[in-house]
């Protein structure tokens, strides 16, 4: 008897030094039982052993004491961090689009998708995917007028076959623009336009002439341009939007020999038919939007950008003149 009383009286600070407390800090997204398994303890034993109830789980920071046993090849106890779990970055989704000047004859393969966003034109999303033709997009989603609804998918082309290596990226989208109907020959206009605007040039000096195309010094006389009958068919039955301001020039080939006139206007939608009178002169042109005017230091101040054989047309001496406009909403 006393053997095994002076055995227990050995055992006793033995089994005192076995087991020491922890503490550990509670992290995003862990819990009694993941916390548990850390330090090899049920997560309700640990839930008893700190007071606290089992199903209310824990909060982030809250610590915890544990009692750890390291004399039975118990793993110890990690050191105790404040770690922050890093969000997973997605990778971006790749897309593939039509070979450049694809046209309907195409239709064959995988289609490819486009989800129209808000003013989206059809000449827009041509540009996103190698310039495919504003046609060709037309037949392909059976479209029989240019306006587009935003959140329409529309198929903007194919994929290539093994057969066919060539595959256009998706470029980044540029910023919205108004809808508008823009033929092959207008989207070549349009595309030097907004080249045009954009380019860092110092501002125009005053007095300076209108820059011609360097084949047709002088524009025939087309009374007004081709596009009059359409501004008076847009305009028919319609109420009549009047702005005067600042009117700017561009150089574009188009007009000289053909009477279609271009410009670039923020209020009317690309397709939309205007008038614009030189208040100067009193003549009149008929111009047809093709996009916004580019918002750049040379553009501030300007209500309008007419292609240069329109303001030769108008008997524009400057660069930079006065004008009205009328157009139809």
């Amino acid at each position: 008897m006393m053997k095994k009383f002076f055995c227990l009286l050995f055992l006793v600070p033995f089994f005192a030094v076995a087991q020491k407390v922890v503490t550990h800090k509670v992290g995003p997204k862990e819990s009694l039982s993941s916390i548990g398994r850390l330090y090899n303890i049920n997560g309700r034993e640990l839930a008893n052993y700190n007071k606290i109830d089992y199903d209310k789980g824990l909060a982030v920071g809250q610590i915890l004491k544990i009692p750890v046993k390291s004399d039975a090849g118990i793993p110890k106890a990690p050191a105790v961090k404040e770690t922050v779990t890093a969000p997973v970055k997605e990778k971006p989704v790749k897309e593939t689009a039509p070979a450049k000047n694809a046209t309907a004859a195409d239709a064959k393969g995988t289609p490819i998708y486009h989800t129209v966003a808000k003013k989206e034109t059809l000449y827009h999303i041509s540009t996103l995917y190698g310039k495919v033709p504003v046609e060709s997009i037309k037949k392909w989603n059976n479209l029989t007028g240019d306006g587009v609804t935003e959140g329409t998918k529309l198929i903007v082309g194919y994929s290539k076959t093994k057969a066919d290596d060539k595959v256009v990226k998706t470029p980044v989208k540029k910023p919205e623009e108004k809808d508008a109907t823009v033929t092959n020959k207008q989207a070549e206009e349009k595309t030097t336009a907004i080249e045009t605007a954009k380019k860092e040039v110092p501002e125009p000096v005053k007095n300076e002439p209108v820059v011609k195309t360097p084949d047709n010094s002088k524009a025939a006389d087309f009374k007004g341009g081709v596009f009059k009958s359409l501004f008076d068919e847009q305009a028919k039955g319609k109420y009549i939007t009047t702005e005067t301001g600042a009117a700017g020039v561009f150089k574009s080939t188009s007009g000289w020999e053909d009477g279609k006139y271009y410009c670039l206007h923020n209020n009317a939608a690309a397709g939309t038919i205007l008038k614009i009178t030189n208040n100067a002169t009193g003549r009149s042109v008929y111009a047809k939007v093709l996009d916004l005017i580019t918002d750049i230091k040379q553009n501030n101040g300007l209500i309008i950008r007419l292609s240069n054989a329109a303001a030769d047309a108008l008997g524009v001496v400057d660069n930079k003149f006065d004008c009205t406009i009328n157009y139809s909403k």
